[in-house]
């Protein structure tokens, strides 16, 4: 069973949202990483894996092309933790009292952001440092915004693009008191910082490589593997 579930934010904008199953004492809280969607396969496909396994899941869009949601180019990755914390909160005004957070690249960082109490997370090859990402940006005076490469191209605000070069990884995950498990993509770059992270982590901790996962873990068998080991973190 699906259906949206889209949620007002304390400043008015709109978060759109779907539900996987149905609501019950626990809820993972997918969160997506930069220049992706709540629909990538890992989340589509990963919401169908956990309700076979009995776990409900919700999905949701940082950013969105639909009627009061937010822009890309107004968010902040401390905003999108906000806005999880605000989806947070919402489900536990129906009833929810377990949450687990899955975050993947960026969005696990948006996931140690977070301020609201949860159960256990899951980080899929999480960014290290965003400012690598927006090292090369280009500030274009005519929008007001800076422009870069990545899967596309893309533009950011400048709230965006100095967080990013202020974010130490490290330092989010030295502050937060949730078991975490570490997945790192083997092909990927990725593997080290997550070592790192993994390494400052207080316990109960975990960490995995999926060797020859690339970072989206879409390559045969790979996704299987990704939603193995995030369910047995949960179970655990």
């Amino acid at each position: 069973m699906e259906e949206d579930v889209d949620i007002r934010t304390p400043d008015k904008k709109i978060i759109y949202g779907t539900l996987r199953g149905r609501l019950k004492e626990s809820l993972i809280i997918f969160v997506h990483g930069l220049i992706s969607t709540k629909e990538e396969h890992q989340f589509y496909n990963g919401a169908r894996f956990f309700e076979k396994n009995g776990l409900s899941s919700y999905r949701f869009n940082l950013y969105d092309w639909r009627e009061s949601a937010r822009s890309l180019e107004e968010c902040t990755l401390s905003l999108h933790a906000k806005d999880l914390d605000t989806v947070i909160s919402h489900f536990r005004g129906k009833g929810v009292k377990n949450f687990y957070l899955v975050g993947h690249s960026a969005g696990g960082l948006v996931v140690l952001l977070s301020k609201e109490r949860v159960g256990k997370a899951v980080l899929w090859d999480c960014t290290f440092d965003p400012g690598d990402i927006t090292d090369d940006a280009v500030y274009v005076k005519e929008l007001g915004m800076y422009y870069f490469q990545y899967a596309y191209g893309t533009t950011i605000g400048k709230k965006m693009y100095e967080e990013n070069k202020n974010i130490n990884a490290i330092d989010l995950v030295k502050n937060v008191d949730f078991p975490i498990k570490f997945i790192n993509a083997g092909a990927g770059v990725l593997v080290e910082g997550g070592k790192k992270m993994y390494e400052v982590a207080d316990e109960p901790k975990e960490r995995v490589v999926i060797e020859g996962a690339d970072h989206s873990f879409d390559k045969n068998g790979v996704e299987e593997k990704l939603f193995e080991e995030t369910l047995r973190w949960f179970r655990s």
